[in-house]
């Protein structure tokens, strides 16, 4: 609109200003009025310049924003900037923006995050922006319980954020708080807690009265039913909800949403490691430069390894600076643990678990387990098992827990809609609510069949676990070599041998057994001779002994023998017995040959009638002077207290 003409202010000629002063008094007031409505218009112009972004261009430029982010972040971010350039004198839109920064970048670190939410949060304040900042603590939660392992405190914010009247004045607000919240219970392992939230995310993505331009804008819904089927066992719901947001995501050229949802398929769980490898493949084929890539990198190394591929193993010892969660590193460090195994590097399997830090990851114990195992440490295997075994089940009962918590739930809302619907007295809303209670019992009947099938599985799994556990007692308990009792075991299962025949009052007995001249057949013929030795004195041991009668290797060519003999010729009798079969053993043997005598010590550790009753050590300490004195007399011969009897070879 035009304010004034210019045209109609005309310069007077100087001789009528000088000679008609009257005309020069009118002209003033002209110049005036000019001047005036001059300095009006500049002050029009900067009000326009400072008018600020109301609440509804806000959000309509940040969902423009994230959809355009979800297919090129980088050129999205390089907007941004220059919208932030742009808007100097805009604080509210600036702040939207550096929150909008924020956000997209959160995979990308903590310092994206933190950078960006301090900007922002210099340029508004809770009282006059009250929608932008619980976005920005939204954000900044994420970054604490993340990156900086600061659940019960994100906690705390997003509860806040959740009971803020302002709240319902910002959906996408209220579902990524909804959806955070959610995150930091599941770390918390807060199980009652969650159900809530998640149905309460449910009810507001499947309300009829959405906005319009939200319709299928939110994938938090997807993810998070797919995340807590993942959580409660449920592998086959959890992998459909990772693949309908992969089908979504193609079309749309979403390759960060296809990249984390393949990483989410395979950090999960239940799932095999076969599967794992399968999907962090896919991961890394669509992005490489997520918070996750490093353990997807990591477990795709571990396959390349077990497959004899080596080309790449000097990327087990490489971490990408980006990945900071801390979840994460320890899986990288765990799969890289394994992979280091496989190779028989204990020194960098050994590194690997010296990064795992967390003293509640299964992970750390059973790839302790696995080092200490292969060093031939099978006491610390064996304490490091039993913590690997202990944290696998409260994991598993954890996973029970949720299904019970979200059961629980569902009935509890289920019963609130039927009270509603009572109080409205309205047939067409009873009629709904009851429809809607059919849905949930069916569900209910949906989710208890899925608990039934769970509990099998984890029934299975540690009928498993236990057959396992006794393995590894069992490997712990042997020696190796000839597959007797070592020592320790001997010495534990003795002594419980000597209080049961306290109790039952039956005689107990013991021999300390030396294989003659063994240093010589090791010199001379070799150690493997001499293992071979050792070898058939076991199997002679296992073949002429009775099943109630205890036998252990000692250490070295040294054997003991813990029997409940009546007497001790008949226990002479057992051992004359066993020196023919050993003998004949070592002849038949194609690399021996030749017969193997051995000498031995008896004495009596437990005899009611006798009077006798010795410690185990105490006795074992008497059958080897008793064995000296038989190796002292020629050996090839069993000596008691009183006597000394010769063994006869085959």
């Amino acid at each position: 609109m035009m304010l004034f003409d210019l045209s109609s202010l005309r310069l007077l000629p100087p001789s009528i200003l000088l000679t008609k002063s009257c005309r020069f008094a009118a002209i003033v007031p002209v110049l005036t009025l000019w001047l005036v409505m001059a300095v009006s218009l500049a002050t029009s112009f900067t009000a326009l310049a400072k008018e600020t972004f109301s609440l509804a261009n806000i959000q309509a430029e940040r969902r423009e924003l994230e959809m355009a982010s979800a297919t090129d972040k980088v050129d999205v971010i390089q907007d941004i900037d220059q919208r932030i350039a742009d808007s100097h004198n805009d604080q509210v839109r600036r702040a939207s923006l550096y929150i909008v920064k924020a956000n997209i970048l959160q995979h990308h670190g903590l310092k994206a995050i933190e950078d960006n939410i301090a900007k922002a949060l210099l340029l508004i304040d809770e009282q006059t922006q009250p929608e932008l900042y619980l976005y920005a603590m939204v954000v900044k939660s994420y970054g604490m319980y993340i990156y900086q392992n600061q659940a019960e405190q994100a906690a705390i914010v997003l509860e806040k954020v959740q009971q803020h009247p302002a709240l319902k004045n910002d959906l996408y607000v209220q579902v990524q708080g909804l959806s955070s919240l959610l995150e930091v219970y599941y770390k918390l392992k807060d199980f009652n807690k969650i159900a809530k939230p998640l149905f309460q995310l449910a009810r507001t993505l499947t309300s009829k009265e959405i906005a319009p331009e939200y319709q299928g804008f939110f994938k938090e819904l997807d993810a998070e039913l797919a995340y807590h089927s993942g959580l409660i066992g449920d592998t086959n719901q959890a992998i459909a909800g990772y693949r309908k947001i992969i089908t979504d995501s193609k079309p749309k050229g979403q390759i960060e949403n296809i990249a984390v949802a393949n990483c989410n398929i395979a950090n999960m769980y239940f799932l095999p490691l076969a599967e794992k490898i399968q999907y962090a493949k896919a991961s890394l084929a669509a992005a490489r430069n997520l918070s996750c890539s490093d353990a997807m990198e990591k477990l795709v190394l571990l396959d390349e390894v077990q497959q004899g591929n080596l080309s790449n193993i000097a990327r087990l010892s490489q971490f990408h600076s980006n990945q900071q969660m801390p979840s994460l590193n320890q899986r990288s460090a765990y799969y890289a643990g394994l992979a280091y195994l496989k190779l028989n590097d204990l020194a960098g399997a050994q590194s690997m678990a010296n990064r795992m830090t967390d003293t509640e990851n299964w992970e750390r114990y059973d790839l302790l387990q696995k080092i200490y195992e292969k060093q031939g440490n099978y006491r610390d295997a064996f304490t490091a098992s039993q913590r690997y075994h202990q944290l696998r089940a409260q994991k598993d009962a954890d996973a029970r827990a949720l299904m019970l918590s979200s059961y629980q739930t569902r009935l509890e809302m289920a019963q609130e809609d039927t009270i509603a619907a009572e109080q409205a007295k309205q047939a067409e809303q009873l009629q709904a609510a009851e429809q809607k209670a059919e849905a949930r019992l069916q569900l209910m009947l949906t989710v208890i069949a899925a608990g039934v099938g769970i509990t099998v599985v984890l029934t299975l799994y540690l009928y498993r676990s236990r057959q396992l556990q006794r393995k590894l007692q069992q490997l712990s308990d042997t020696d190796p070599l000839t597959g007797l009792l070592n020592r320790r075991a001997f010495l534990r299962q003795a002594e419980h041998l000597k209080q049961l025949a306290e109790r039952q009052q039956f005689p107990l007995s013991v021999a300390l057994i030396d294989l003659d001249f063994f240093k010589q057949i090791n010199d001379q013929y070799g150690h493997q001779a001499g293992d071979t030795v050792l070898c058939a004195f076991a199997k002679a041991a296992n073949s002429t002994l009775r099943q109630t009668d205890l036998c252990g290797r000692f250490g070295g060519e040294e054997f003991i023998l813990l029997t409940t003999q009546q007497d001790t010729a008949a226990f002479a009798a057992s051992l004359q017995r066993l020196q023919q079969c050993f003998s004949e053993l070592c002849l038949q043997d194609k690399q021996l040959g030749y017969a193997v005598s051995f000498s031995a010590g008896i004495t009596t550790v437990f005899e009611q009638n006798a009077g006798i009753n010795q410690q185990i050590e105490d006795a074992i300490r008497q059958a080897d002077e008793h064995l000296y004195r038989a190796k002292a007399s020629g050996r090839q011969q069993v000596c008691t207290e009183d006597l000394c009897l010769q063994l006869v070879s085959a």
